[in-house]
């Protein structure tokens, strides 16, 4: 059997991924005017209370990787220590959110690029699609070339993102507290800020968006070095560098803008901040942040699912065929090739079809609802895991059980009471998009007769052999 290239990332490449997987530009851009519409000058405080349980979540990962370095990450952790069929859903899960995120990201970054190179024709929906599609090719090329290759190319556009973020809040600084739109006050961070119990949850529900993606440090982990360490810790140290950007840059955007003017250009808020800031052309160095912070987390996706999707057929819980490795490049070509294929299907339904369309954006609003399942099963994962030995000390039983527990209940608690919001059509549609996974588990699982499906849990026993 082969196996994916080991030792291929370095503890730098690894915190890159993570830090890139959240996407902070592009999450900026695109969640910024949501975020200020639920609470307005508290957004600060949002961003900080929806961290709490992020990072809970993110300890979780690493704990569980300290036990079981995988490509499949919380599909093998939730499958191997709570339920084999609770760990599938997991995984069919994040298949569906990821895919969907990519495709939708996919299409924005055709209109950024029409908008730098042929400013005329950015409105072209035709154009805009193959641009995007064209992109989305070359990314899933770069993805198929090795996590080596796909690693160096992360390095360099994180860099020039951070760099341009930093840019912008430096800028900022000098700019806009000269002669503040909104005074900066330490009450936009306190819990009274919110006015009630509802409005502190919608932010907590919008900040979700923001930090979801740092974990594809732990679906790379089999092709770092010192798998079992380096991948989990990198994923804490990417929500630590996101966390402060996201902090600092909201923080800045709110006191050069007025609500008003943040729900005007929430389109493209990192434009307008941009030409705020800098003389042009220099404002263009923020359409180049977002675009490059586009580009980065559709990188990260593809190879979180690609990664998992050979865990997967590794276990025999999908087609077999899914493990199958590129000789040369040692990276998973046919799950590549089918999310590529996939994805440019979608990309071109959800940009002709008034239909489709509405269909993809009625599913972009439930991501929120898929994450909070994803997230929460790793955090019950972990504290059931290391039950046994829970008790061996407070540091333990607080990082260990405690705080992903708690962060995976407040997850789910944001989860079920977004669907209200969402309505009943979309809500539904939601819950099928999980439950359909049922189909595809119950017949591989018929024709193949998985062990997976079969080996009794695991936990955690110091007494016995050092962990995988």
């Amino acid at each position: 059997m082969a196996n994916l290239k080991k030792d291929a990332l370095s503890i730098i490449d690894s915190i890159t991924l993570a830090v890139a997987g959240s996407a902070p530009s592009y999450s900026l851009n695109a969640t910024t005017g949501a975020l200020v519409a639920a609470v307005g000058l508290a957004a600060p405080g949002s961003l900080v209370y929806g961290a709490i349980p992020m990072f809970g979540i993110s300890f979780a990962f690493m704990y569980l990787n300290h036990w079981r370095a995988d490509a499949g990450a919380a599909y093998t952790w939730v499958g191997r220590s709570l339920n084999p069929s609770l760990g599938f859903l997991c995984a069919w899960t994040f298949l569906v959110l990821s895919t969907t995120f990519m495709v939708t990201a996919a299409l924005p970054v055709g209109v950024i690029t029409l908008h730098l190179i042929a400013p005329l024709y950015e409105e072209n929906v035709v154009l805009a699609t193959i641009t995007g599609g064209v992109w989305f090719v070359a990314i899933a090329t770069l993805t198929l070339l090795g996590v080596h290759v796909a690693a160096g190319f992360q390095r360099l556009m994180t860099g020039i993102e951070v760099f341009a973020l930093l840019a912008l809040v430096i800028g900022g600084l000098i700019k806009f507290f000269a002669n503040p739109v909104n005074p900066f006050s330490l009450s936009w961070f306190s819990p009274t800020a919110f006015g009630n119990f509802q409005t502190f949850f919608a932010g907590v529900l919008v900040s979700m968006f923001y930090y979801f993606g740092w974990d594809v440090s732990s679906n790379v982990a089999e092709e770092t070095k010192d798998s079992n360490n380096t991948a989990g810790f990198s994923g804490v140290l990417g929500m630590i560098g996101v966390f402060l950007l996201f902090i600092l840059m909201q923080v800045t955007i709110q006191t050069g803008f007025s609500l008003e003017d943040i729900d005007k250009n929430s389109a493209n808020l990192l434009s307008a901040m941009g030409d705020a800031i800098f003389p042009h052309p220099w404002g263009n160095i923020a359409i180049l942040a977002v675009l490059i912070s586009t580009l980065g987390t559709m990188e990260t996706q593809l190879t979180q699912c690609t990664r998992l999707l050979f865990s997967m057929g590794r276990d025999r819980v999908i087609s077999r065929r899914f493990e199958e490795i590129h000789p040369r490049f040692q990276t998973p070509w046919l799950a590549c090739l089918i999310i590529t294929v996939l994805g440019l299907f979608l990309m071109t339904l959800s940009s002709t079809s008034e239909s489709i369309a509405a269909v993809m954006k009625n599913l972009i609003r439930s991501i929120g609802i898929m994450v909070s399942f994803y997230y929460a099963m790793t955090g019950i994962a972990c504290a059931w895991y290391y039950r046994k030995t829970l008790g061996s000390g407070k540091k333990t039983l607080f990082m260990q059980g405690i705080w992903p527990v708690s962060s995976a209940i407040v997850l789910l608690i944001v989860g079920v009471a977004q669907l209200p919001q969402l309505g009943l059509e979309i809500s539904l549609y939601t819950i099928s998009s999980i439950v359909l996974g049922i189909i595809p588990m119950l017949y591989y699982r018929c024709k193949y007769n998985s062990s997976f499906y079969s080996e009794p849990p695991e936990y955690h026993n110091p007494s016995l052999a050092v962990e995988k």
